[in-house]
């Protein structure tokens, strides 16, 4: 499991609130194993059951190029589509579990606003001070894979704005491959430094309609 952040939170950890633990959930899934264990064995799912050295009677094996069931490395073909396909269904399952965007504000919005990690505060804070009725945020707290109702999330607003920390709207970009989201109008900063609320409130107001 990778878990990715921008480099804001990294920089301001010293007032950044801890995560409370206790509300997750911690969920094992290494096996004992058996003795004819395959490390890589094919399954419905794509997930092969995961055994860790010295827990049951199984051999480990593991292989970062191409291998078989047991994690002996192949150059067969065949079976190099079979291990590929695998992987690839891990998807379904992800995406089952993907994390919705939250809306900061009106239900029935017109104007969306799209940020995601450590842009949150100032946005939502911007949408406090413009206070318009039917202005709503739109936070992303996992970027990928998209969850299923991001699309119809965003199509119901007539007008739609994305605010990100580079130089080319990487979510922008993201939920045009993956959602097929059209953004009307991008706040973009790039010089190094985080956006404060004042400048985001300001070209929000140079664009909503």
């Amino acid at each position: 499991m990778f878990v990715l952040t921008d480099q804001y939170f990294v920089d301001t950890y010293y007032n950044t609130p801890s995560i409370d633990l206790s509300r997750s959930k911690t969920e094992k899934y290494i096996v004992k194993t058996q003795k004819n264990y395959k490390r890589y064995s094919l399954q419905p799912d794509g997930i092969s059951p995961r055994g860790i050295p010295g827990h049951g009677e199984g051999l480990v094996g593991v292989d970062s190029d191409e291998h078989d069931e047991e994690a002996h490395i192949t150059e067969d073909l065949e079976l190099r589509t079979i291990m590929v396909d695998k992987r690839m269904s891990k998807m379904t399952k992800i995406e089952e579990e993907a994390v919705p965007p939250a809306i900061f504000g009106p239900q029935d919005y017109k104007i969306l606003l799209i940020g995601w990690g450590s842009t949150y505060p100032l946005i939502e804070e911007a949408v406090e001070i413009i206070g318009k009725e039917d202005l709503a945020f739109l936070h992303f707290s996992q970027v990928f894979p998209l969850h299923r109702q991001t699309k119809s999330i965003i199509d119901k607003a007539e007008q739609v704005i994305i605010i990100e920390n580079n130089a080319t709207s990487q979510l922008g970009r993201l939920l045009k491959l993956h959602a097929d989201v059209n953004i009307d109008s991008k706040i973009l900063k790039y010089s190094g430094l985080s956006f404060s609320v004042e400048e985001i409130v300001k070209n929000i107001r140079k664009r909503i309609h």
